[in-house]
């Protein structure tokens, strides 16, 4: 018996390596970004933004802190779709051009790094107002007069934060490394 074989069959979990993200292929990698986390923040926004709405006008006067994590959440919001379009019509069809077998356009911005390390900043904006959420909302802890839609909205936004984690783990250490290699070894 092999030793994997015998690892799964005494009950431990071997990962399987096609489940590493850094080893897939460009193309797969940026499909799955834009199929699970990009899909994934243009539900979500209006969602949540609608249970904040709610919670605001319901619960406001005597949570003051709700219309404050509203804002943030708004501000996040609309920061993320406007780059998730950037990175869609622009950064992620060049790095699939890095990627292919013929020569890429020639870079519309110099070198792929100028638009990541845009992006990069945008992604630390992006943690930054999740950290205001966080803290605002107590670690996302409904107070305890909370109704059933501030649990519901709490849970959602500890998704959303734990969703964007992976999904700017996934382009700063693994998809934009990788783009500036393609690029380098093009020259």
């Amino acid at each position: 018996m092999s030793e994997s074989f015998e690892a799964r069959t005494i009950g431990e979990v071997v990962a399987d390596p096609g489940d590493d993200a850094s080893h897939w292929p460009v193309d797969r990698l940026i499909d799955h970004i834009v199929a699970t986390h990009h899909a994934y923040v243009r539900s979500a926004v209006p969602r949540i933004a609608g249970y904040l709405t709610r919670l605001t006008e319901d619960h406001g006067t005597r949570h003051p802190e709700l219309a404050r994590i509203a804002a943030e959440f708004d501000t996040l919001g609309r920061d993320l779709l406007e780059h998730l379009l950037k990175e869609e019509y622009v950064l992620f069809p060049y790095i699939r051009e890095l990627a292919g077998d013929g020569a890429p356009l020639p870079s519309p911005f110099g070198t792929v790094e100028n638009p990541i390390r845009m992006m990069e900043r945008e992604h630390e904006d992006a943690s930054a107002h999740v950290r205001a959420i966080r803290r605002l909302s107590a670690d996302y802890t409904p107070p305890a007069d909370g109704c059933s839609t501030y649990h519901v909205c709490f849970d959602e936004l500890a998704q959303f934060e734990r969703d964007l984690h992976r999904h700017i783990h996934l382009e700063d250490n693994v998809l934009f490394p990788t783009a500036v290699e393609l690029e380098t070894s093009r020259r």
